[in-house]
């Protein structure tokens, strides 16, 4: 998914007037069924102090908002989505060089990034996009399951505290803000219907 798409679908989450689920700390919670290439239950753990809305859950897809609950910390917008193109693909790992190359070059057609890759603990690999000309303004987090794009955006954009506080400016990211998102993708459970245990996401 190219880099515009996710900044307009994490502004049009962060605006979203949707239920809120209550924070739940380190605790797993259902997002939502998967039920496109396999039928999967989504679940996921919410880091302390932060709160879950899922916006939209449907079949072939989820979109949710993690939320910090107090000022300074960033928000990670989660878009999960089925696409036909990644159907035969059961990880980003198993992309071909090209195919691979096409999804990184996608982030770098309109602002300046820097792309690293790294792996989950079960080691699907993903996709670290920073963006920013001279500070880190948001980071995108991208990879393919089962084939599901799964993207998270973490932005310090919207995040409680900053408009009472009168900061028009972008927070930069930090890299150990980067590690609560990475913490966050790596606990994501695709739990098969078939069997009661996670997938080796």
């Amino acid at each position: 998914m190219k880099k515009s798409i996710a900044v307009l679908l994490c502004i049009m989450m962060l605006f979203s007037c949707a239920a809120t689920a209550e924070s739940i700390g380190s605790e797993k919670v259902t997002m939502g069924i998967l039920g496109v290439n396999g039928a999967f239950e989504l679940r996921c753990a919410i880091p302390e102090e932060y709160t879950l809305e899922v916006l939209d859950s449907e079949g072939d897809s989820v979109t949710a908002m993690i939320s910090p609950d107090a000022a300074g910390k960033p928000s990670l917008s989660l878009s999960i989505t089925y696409n036909d193109l990644y159907s035969d693909v059961a990880r980003l790992n198993d992309l071909d060089p090209e195919s691979a190359a096409a999804i990184a070059d996608s982030f770098r057609e309109e602002d300046q990034v820097e792309i690293s890759t790294m792996t989950t603990i079960y080691g699907t690999e993903f996709y670290v996009v920073k963006v920013g000309k001279d500070n880190v303004d948001y980071v995108v987090f991208y990879t393919v399951y089962r084939g599901y794009e799964i993207e998270i955006v973490m932005t310090h954009m919207g995040s409680a505290g900053l408009e009472s506080e009168g900061k028009a400016e972008i927070v930069p990211v930090t890299d150990e803000e980067i590690r609560l998102a990475v913490q966050f993708l790596s606990e994501l459970d695709f739990l098969s219907e078939s069997v009661d245990s996670p997938a080796a996401y």
